[in-house]
């Protein structure tokens, strides 16, 4: 029986620890989109994502659209979103 018990500690901390990392891994990672978004809009793109099941175009402004994308490739606007 301790053998188990050790080896249910030790699993216990190398999932505790892996917890721990996932968690920074994940607060570096949406820190690195945040930057990446903010250069993008700087430069003047817009940014395309979905809300609630909707295509979004949000442009560099701010301001949002829900979007159609055509066959051919062209964006069509569907009316202007409020975020």
């Amino acid at each position: 029986m301790k053998m188990i018990q050790g080896k249910t500690e030790s699993n216990n901390g190398k999932q505790s620890e892996f917890s721990v990392w996932g968690k920074e891994l994940e607060r570096l990672a949406q820190e690195g989109v945040k930057r990446e978004i903010t250069k993008h809009k700087v430069a003047g793109h817009p940014i395309f994502y979905s809300l609630k099941g909707l295509p979004i175009m949000e442009l560099s402004d701010g301001r949002c659209f829900e979007y159609h994308l055509r066959k051919d490739g062209t964006r069509e606007i569907i009316r202007e979103v409020n975020n």
